[in-house]
């Protein structure tokens, strides 16, 4: 239960829920984007109507726009590293967008009905159980039993400082061509993927647990 509040402070009041004292992990709807190395990361997101989106710039000196232009809204204001820009979707459809300096910098916003009651956006106790699980075995044998870094680099919470949710989300998901690791995205959902890049940054996952 600490370390889950420690998670709640992570994310802030508005981002997690802890239902049936603290069984389950409730993520709110605000789905992030990094700007990072001139692209759009992940490119393309799926979300629910009402969710919101927040694009984070994670360059070191590039400023960025996030521009809907085929919705014909007019060219978007610029924004700077460590700066963000949100937008929330009431209407399900597909968004593509461009930035507005970087014409080839591109991403699509999928957005879906609102999800029903009995597909709530949630990793319930035994689901994260589970995850846990494959993290310490599978992870761990590449990055380390103690997660200090192998084969593959560190995942300690320091380490991951640098880089949002949604990056961590997108590696475990598509995995990193031309190095040792493999997309987990067969067996792994976006929601099990959000669910263990938000535990690795928040420090919820350790192998001496």
């Amino acid at each position: 239960m600490v370390k889950l509040c420690a998670l709640v402070r992570y994310l802030g009041v508005s981002s997690v829920l802890l239902l049936g004292g603290g069984s389950a992990l409730l993520f709110a709807e605000t789905i992030e984007v990094s700007l990072y190395k001139m692209q759009f990361v992940p490119a393309q997101i799926t979300i629910s109507k009402g969710d919101t989106v927040r694009w984070l710039n994670q360059e070191k000196r590039q400023y960025h726009s996030v521009w809907f232009e085929q919705l014909g809204d007019p060219e978007a204001e610029y924004f700077f590293p460590e700066e963000s820009v949100t937008r929330t979707f009431n209407e399900a459809g597909v968004f593509p967008y461009r930035c507005g300096p970087h014409p080839k910098m591109t991403g699509t916003v999928i957005v879906k009905e609102a999800r029903s009651a009995s597909d709530p956006k949630i990793v319930d106790s035994a689901r994260q159980q589970e995850l846990t699980y494959m993290v310490k075995q599978d992870c761990g044998s590449c990055h380390g039993m103690l997660l200090k870094g192998g084969l593959g680099p560190a995942l300690l919470p320091e380490n991951l400082k640098q880089y949002s949710v949604a990056d961590i989300s997108a590696i475990i998901l598509y995995g990193r061509p031309g190095t040792p690791m493999p997309p987990w995205k067969g067996i792994l959902s976006e929601l099990d993927a959000n669910w263990i890049a938000n535990s690795l940054k928040a420090g919820v996952i350790h192998q001496d647990d």
